[in-house]
């Protein structure tokens, strides 16, 4: 600084610094970057909340690795193998439809796959369970026996399962008793719905015949049979009307059925089987 810098009059005014002031105010535009890491903090924050809160979606599954499904899709029926095994029957008419009611008492549940032995004195009742192809007599629909896969695909939505003497039967498109079947060596078939939950099960063909249904009955598995030729659809409706709270479709028509009640064995039905045809049985044994 200079000398004439300090020389000034009693009346004047000098303003020292203003120059260094005005170099020091903050220049426009200095302070976007706050409004940035802001602005980015707040996406992160959205990004993480849509992550928690936006449902996955499921998995792609295969037929061969099923999701397992509600206990209140299906019945679970474990059977009474200490007590003396045989067959009760009785008839009843419901809607002028007259059914007749097989109850197995005791007994080892099974399936069986081929012709079967009518000398076969352990059984005491026997039906035959899934359907088959009408091009090439095989089974059709998924099908294990003994853990050993026999057929896949499920164009029926109706199920039953056993596994040691427990049975399960249900209505799904997926289950995972499926592959818990091939994986513990037993049983798993797949046949139409008639009656899930007490209400109509799936859509079922049209045209009558003998009926035959796998049901779950006053606390008991039986098989119920038409003594005439009845629609799916209105035996159906007289499960239900029964009392009936799940059922799955058998072979009908005059297919054997076998029951043997207190030693007294009879069959029931043709016992004459079509050549070329695999045959498969769900069998109760003492």
């Amino acid at each position: 600084m200079n000398k004439e810098q300090f020389d000034i009059e009693d009346n004047e005014i000098r303003i020292v610094g203003q120059a260094a002031q005005e170099e020091n105010k903050p220049k426009p535009g200095r302070r976007w970057w706050p409004w940035l890491v802001a602005a980015l903090l707040l996406l992160a924050v959205g990004f993480a909340f849509w992550k928690t809160t936006t449902p996955k979606k499921p998995a792609t599954s295969t037929y061969a690795a099923e999701p397992a499904i509600d206990e209140e899709e299906q019945v679970t029926y474990e059977a009474d193998t200490e007590t003396k095994a045989y067959t009760c029957v009785t008839c009843d008419s419901i809607n002028d439809i007259a059914l007749r009611i097989y109850t197995p008492v005791g007994g080892h549940i099974e399936m069986y796959v081929g012709r079967l032995p009518l000398d076969d004195r352990s059984i005491i009742l026997a039906a035959q369970a899934a359907d088959y192809r009408a091009d090439n007599g095989q089974i059709a629909g998924a099908f294990v026996y003994k853990g050993e896969l026999l057929s896949r695909g499920h164009p029926k939505y109706g199920f039953c399962a056993i596994i040691g003497d427990v049975l399960t039967m249900g209505m799904s498109r997926e289950t995972a008793l499926f592959e818990r079947a091939v994986e513990q060596e037993g049983y798993f078939f797949r046949q139409f719905s008639l009656v899930h939950d007490g209400k109509h099960g799936e859509s079922v063909p049209k045209g009558k015949a003998i009926r035959r249904a796998l049901c779950y009955y006053q606390e008991s598995i039986v098989i119920i049979e038409t003594q005439g030729r009845e629609s799916y659809h209105d035996f159906a409706q007289a499960l239900m009307d029964l009392g009936v709270q799940e059922a799955i479709a058998l072979v009908g028509n005059e297919q054997i059925s076998t029951y043997e009640e207190e030693d007294a064995g009879r069959f029931i039905g043709d016992i004459e089987t079509k050549e070329g045809v695999q045959e498969t049985y769900i069998v109760w044994r003492k």
